[in-house]
């Protein structure tokens, strides 16, 4: 192999797993900035704080209002942008963001989705009958990514979907599997997640996705889900089985090792 094509393949395995990184980050947030264009001010961008989900695919569910400002935006000129950056760091000029570009729709969002979506934001159940709310998907188009000073990255829509397994199809059965036969699995990957104990009452898997799976632990003060990231993505090389049996070994090692400290 040339040096040229080392060279080729060594940058197209970073971009991987900046890519990768970047998904992570959607997953771990559960908060962006929606802008879309400005139907009452003309030519201006509007910014919205607002809860969303990424797909397996790397798109954008967003749960909104008739009434709300962004939803009537979106319906006027469908090309929006969502902004998320890692909000537990000191430094926000200095700390992770992703910016997807993305085109609107409405009533097209898939019930596996929806069910995952609610899974996640409980709380937004009670809007299902008020106010009009509908579910919006955002195509994303391309993919900014910032990863810290120096580290800056544009992706097309086929990179960021990339080889990453739908693990929809299985995602109830291997909450179902957990939950059954390994919930002390669970709660030793989530006690070393959180560095303290995690009782198995306690937690519970909420969804699982190509990059890692959401549990809560209803101990915790805030009910927000925590994200766990794999070891590495699931693709057809890489199962959600052996993810979670290398995700098990290593929090059984560094309980091991706190305990004998």
């Amino acid at each position: 192999m040339s040096e040229e094509e080392t060279k080729s393949l060594t940058n197209a395995a970073k971009k991987q797993s900046h890519i990768y990184q970047a998904r992570t980050l959607m997953r771990t947030q559960h908060t962006g900035v929606l802008a879309t264009h400005s139907l009452s001010v003309k030519d201006f961008p509007f910014g919205s704080i607002i809860p969303f989900m990424m797909t397996n695919d790397g798109n954008i569910i967003i749960y909104a209002s008739d009434i709300a400002q962004h939803s009537r935006n979106m319906k006027t000129d469908n090309k929006v942008s969502l902004c998320v950056y890692d909000a537990n760091q000191d430094d926000s000029q200095a700390s992770a963001r992703v910016t997807i570009l993305a085109e609107a729709s409405w009533d097209n969002v898939s019930q596996v989705d929806q069910d995952r979506y609610f899974q996640l934001f409980p709380q937004a159940a009670k809007y299902q009958n008020t106010h009009d709310f509908r579910f919006y998907h955002l195509q994303t188009s391309r993919v900014r990514y910032i990863g810290g000073f120096g580290e800056i990255y544009w992706f097309s829509q086929d990179e960021w979907v990339g080889d990453y397994e739908d693990i929809s199809p299985a995602e109830k059965g291997i909450i179902t599997h957990m939950h059954e036969d390994h919930l002390d699995a669970l709660a030793q990957i989530a006690s070393q997640f959180e560095i303290a104990k995690v009782g198995e009452s306690h937690v519970s898997m909420l969804t699982v996705f190509p990059e890692g799976f959401h549990y809560l632990n209803t101990r915790r003060a805030s009910k927000t889900p925590q994200f766990i990231p794999f070891l590495e993505p699931i693709t057809e090389h890489y199962s959600a089985r052996k993810a979670m049996v290398d995700l098990t070994h290593r929090a059984r090692e560094s309980n091991t090792s706190h305990t004998e400290n």
